[in-house]
């Protein structure tokens, strides 16, 4: 078993920026980022436990920039993170080459339950990059085994237990690069809704009957719906990013967002006016920012479009958009004619409002800045309710502008304060270092922490503590789990638990509270007395003005 180490860092560079406000206190590196998966991180997940064994865990797949043999091999990694602080690495495959001959860049990973069986998947969409296989898996879905492990074993290796190829027409440029799982319809299936970003198809929702344990291709997929180029009626380009709300699904690309509607017996598609400043480059958030049951998206602008850069609140309005500039970041001292791309979001710094995370290309200088984008509570479409913050940059050297594109970002909390960790990579290459310049090397994880959150304290406290909303125990759990808050003052409390496409399940408590601290207990039912499926939700605190938010993992 090969450990990576954290590392601790007492004294660090400080960037030329002095906005930079995160500091950097560990890295998790890629297995062989010097020698075999020299093309980035592909995609990542982090700050879960899928095996119950308390403790976290981060998964990682490579991605191909520079089309070296090495980068062409998908490979798919679990790490996961021991006493000491230090990240092992306890699970890898490759995909096997009867399925995936090559990959692309930019692929997707998603933790899912797809069939409702109680046994968590790592969904992997590999881009395809056709070769002597013309019609490769796009998509390929590795189910827990048991332990660290995940897939089918089979003379030696792990294989995935089911795979799709989208298509059988050979020939075909496919390429997924984000999506949302969701049950679009409300049929009790989870859709994968995916935007595509080439010709071959565009927009696409999908689903399957069953992940079968033994991974022999009993499992029958369905193409739902999809939109490619030359369509007729589509108007839309390639998609870059896909955000669902409800019934409503959300398609980025420079000539329009395309709103695909399930109406309750079929979907529609409309096409709205696009960011001004093109396309959103797998950023866009979604959540209910003021707790009013209704959800928002936040996003940025990559390129594509007219020569601006901004930070957007978008709110369905009917059957438009009502968007929000929030921010301008276009500055000589922000990206400067560079790309908004990526995002995470999550409660940063414990202040009950969404923090949200964006990565960056061509920014600067300094390159690789990473954007720290706050709701400080109040009206959500008053701008100066919100603030922004370049927390990091210049992990690439500086005066290389092309020095990675910073767009697999993760907030998790992975340590023993009670704020949340910025994780984040760059999913193509960057120079070894500036007198290697020409060596290519896949940037490792970099964790940031918040410099407002203080470690928890495990002294004994006499009386109530500051607003606190604690982490459920157990976690993952069957069949119930509780959750406790803490008051610093009489309060009424809304507890509300939330699929990850933003759908609300259930209520665990509308009620008033005194000072303290206070438990309620959600036995994984919905609103409707039913069960739910596996898989990860969030629950979220209201009480006066403040909002609180954490992850959950429900296991059947």
């Amino acid at each position: 078993m090969k450990k990576v180490t954290v590392l601790l860092m007492s004294v660090f560079l400080v960037s030329a920026l002095m906005a930079d406000i995160f500091p950097r206190i560990g890295y998790v590196e890629i297995e062989d980022a010097l020698t075999v998966n020299t093309g980035g991180i592909g995609n990542m997940i982090a700050g879960v436990d899928v095996d119950g064994d308390g403790k976290l865990e981060i998964y990682m797949v490579n991605d191909n920039w520079n089309d070296t043999a090495s980068e062409l091999v998908p490979r798919i990694y679990k790490y996961e993170q021991d006493d000491d602080g230090e990240w092992a690495l306890v699970w890898s495959a490759e995909a096997p080459t009867s399925l995936v001959e090559a990959q692309n860049t930019w692929p997707i990973l998603k933790l899912t339950d797809l069939d409702k069986d109680g046994k968590m998947e790592l969904l992997w969409g590999v881009v395809n990059n056709l070769g002597t296989n013309q019609n490769p898996a796009r998509f390929l879905v590795y189910e827990h085994d048991e332990g660290d492990n995940f897939g089918v074993y089979n003379d030696g290796v792990w294989e995935p237990n089911a795979s799709w190829s989208i298509t059988e027409d050979d020939g075909m440029n496919i390429r997924p690069m984000s999506c949302v799982v969701s049950d679009i319809d409300g049929d009790g299936t989870d859709e994968i809704i995916f935007a595509g970003r080439t010709t071959g198809m565009r927009i696409g929702i999908a689903s399957v009957d069953n992940i079968p344990d033994n991974g022999d291709g009993s499992e029958t997929w369905t193409l739902e719906y999809s939109l490619a180029g030359g369509d007729d009626g589509y108007t839309g380009d390639n998609k870059w990013d896909v955000a669902v709300l409800g019934s409503n699904a959300y398609f980025f690309c420079e000539k329009e967002i395309s709103k695909v509607s399930w109406d309750g017996s079929a979907y529609v598609y409309t096409a709205l006016d696009p960011l001004p400043g093109g396309i959103s480059f797998d950023a866009v958030q979604v959540c209910d920012l003021d707790g009013n049951g209704t959800l928002e998206m936040v996003t940025g602008e990559y390129a594509y479009g007219e020569s601006v850069r901004n930070i957007w609140l978008l709110e369905e309005d009917g059957d438009s958009l009502k968007r929000t500039q929030l921010f301008d970041i276009n500055g000589e001292d922000m990206l400067n004619g560079g790309r908004l791309s990526g995002g995470a979001m999550g409660d940063i710094d414990g202040d009950g409002y969404m923090d949200f995370v964006f990565g960056s290309r061509y920014s600067g200088p300094p390159n690789g800045m990473i954007f720290w984008v706050a709701y400080n509570g109040g009206a959500i479409d008053d701008p100066a309710n919100w603030e922004v913050s370049i927390i990091d940059s210049a992990y690439a050297y500086e005066d290389l502008p092309s020095g990675g594109i910073w767009n697999v970002i993760e907030i998790a909390n992975i340590d023993d304060d009670k704020g949340m960790e910025v994780l984040y990579t760059s999913s193509t290459s960057i120079p070894y270092s500036e007198e290697y310049a020409s060596v290519n090397i896949s940037a490792p994880v970099i964790i940031l922490d918040s410099p407002n959150t203080d470690p928890v304290s495990v002294s004994p406290i006499s009386g109530p503590s500051a607003f606190q909303l604690h982490q459920n125990h157990p976690n993952p759990f069957n069949p119930t789990t509780s959750i406790s808050f803490t008051l610093d003052i009489a309060s009424d409390v809304l507890i509300n638990v939330y699929d990850m496409s933003g759908r609300k399940v259930t209520t665990l408590t509308k009620d008033s509270y005194s000072a303290g601290t206070h438990s309620v207990v959600w036995d994984g039912l919905d609103n409707d007395g039913n069960p739910v499926a596996s898989g990860v939700y969030t629950y979220q605190m209201r009480a006066g003005n403040k909002i609180l938010a954490k992850r959950m993992v429900f296991m059947k």
